[in-house]
């Protein structure tokens, strides 16, 4: 029996091993994560500002393995080496032997070498960081009720939060939290100012790549929400209450959020494969890395290219799947002895949260939506991602019981 090993329990590996699956060959996946769970990124948002529990943001791996049938298993492992002469996956805990090597370890945020920026930031890239990050936020809020009644008298007591970078995630961000915070004062009738949010971005606009009509639904949301937008300055030191930027400007702050990009994890710097100056895997298009045959990079630790175009496909959640179940394809053609049919992923659009039930979007560059359409869009979108993993995860969690109950 064929073995297949997959690195990374994110967006690519997840459904690499749901798609694989559903084939029924002679071949077994196992999918290795140093985290027991898979972390519904995504979602974070609503988690940070109170909508859902950790539960709703986290699938458990073990019970989707099991669900997803007899020839998937997990282990809970960190990878530290490959050996790809000996097709051995290495972990802290143990190695594994295959025949096909799914890389698919995603990525981590990008701190430039500004001084003070990693010590000094807060993160929501991980759950461990969002969850950080929530609890101090919150912290932070309850100490701000007690001194309310400083607030008329020291007007630097307004709770400060800067966003540093401006693309998606930094603009969600900014927006939730503006929403958050106003709906959460509001509720309990605080009498002071509340929140102040500052946007910052290096280049000359928010958003940037976006189409333009994107663009200016966000930035007129954002405004409304009264956050603050800094563009065409870049942060050039942090303290531990201040942002400083390149035009000697001093942001007074209590957390700093960086959003500024991301570089690929720190597991493909290690292998000696060949990859680009983001620590992403070089790959054919067939998704296989460069000088081997039975070894795939997909997701976002992967640069994927257009080959029509030669551009490079944006590393989102939507390409990572895609990426996933294209690699989980291929697997299943050269099992059964069948030539690759050529596919690449595909960029549909995209869709951003903006704060409670608003959103904007756009879907193949040509049908637009803003607004509670906008938001309806994007949970559906997701849902269709997640309720079926949630149904196997459930059908996996009733097996396993039933074993531990009969043993």
């Amino acid at each position: 029996m064929k073995k297949i090993v997959v690195v990374g329990g994110g967006y690519g590996g997840v459904s690499f091993a749901k798609r694989f699956a559903k084939y029924n060959l002679d071949a077994e996946v196992y999918l290795i994560d140093k985290n027991p769970y898979h972390f519904l990124q995504p979602e974070v948002y609503n988690f940070i500002a109170n909508k859902y529990l950790i539960s709703d943001v986290i699938i458990d791996l073990s019970t989707l393995a099991q669900g997803l049938g007899k020839t998937v298993y997990f282990f809970k492992d960190k990878v530290i080496k490959i050996d790809f002469d000996k097709n051995t996956v290495i972990g802290e805990k143990f190695g594994l032997q295959y025949d096909y090597l799914v890389l698919a370890v995603g990525s981590r945020t990008f701190f430039p070498p500004i001084e003070g920026l990693r010590k000094h930031s807060s993160g929501v890239k991980t759950l461990t960081r969002s969850l950080d990050f929530k609890q101090k936020f919150e912290q932070k809020i309850l100490k701000k009720i007690q001194e309310e009644d400083k607030c008329y008298i020291e007007k630097d007591k307004q709770f400060n939060i800067v966003v540093g970078g401006a693309g998606l995630a930094g603009v969600e961000i900014a927006a939730e939290m503006a929403y958050y915070a106003k709906m959460f004062f509001k509720k309990i009738g605080f009498l002071c100012e509340g929140l102040s949010i500052t946007l910052i971005e290096a280049a000359d606009t928010i958003l940037p790549g976006q189409h333009p009509y994107v663009l200016e639904v966000a930035y007129n949301r954002l405004k409304s929400l009264g956050v603050d937008i800094i563009t065409g300055k870049k942060i050039t030191k942090v303290e531990p209450d201040k942002v400083f930027l390149e035009d000697g400007t001093e942001i007074k702050m209590d957390f700093l959020i960086w959003t500024g990009g991301i570089i690929g994890s720190t597991l493909i710097p290690r292998l000696g494969i060949k990859m680009n100056r983001k620590n992403q895997a070089y790959t054919d298009k067939y998704f296989r890395v460069e000088g081997f045959d039975n070894v795939f990079a997909i997701g976002d630790c992967a640069e994927i290219r257009d080959p029509d175009t030669g551009n490079i496909i944006p590393p989102t959640a939507q390409i990572a799947i895609q990426s996933g179940e294209i690699v989980a394809d291929y697997i299943k053609s050269i099992l059964k002895g069948e030539p690759l049919n050529y596919k690449k992923p595909e960029f549909k659009g995209m869709v951003s949260a903006l704060g409670g039930k608003y959103g904007v979007g756009m879907v193949k560059n040509s049908f637009k939506v803003k607004g509670y359409p906008a938001y309806i869009f994007k949970e559906l979108v997701f849902k269709h991602y997640k309720i079926p993993l949630k149904i196997i995860s459930k059908k996996g969690y009733r097996e396993l019981m039933k074993i531990y109950e009969g043993g």
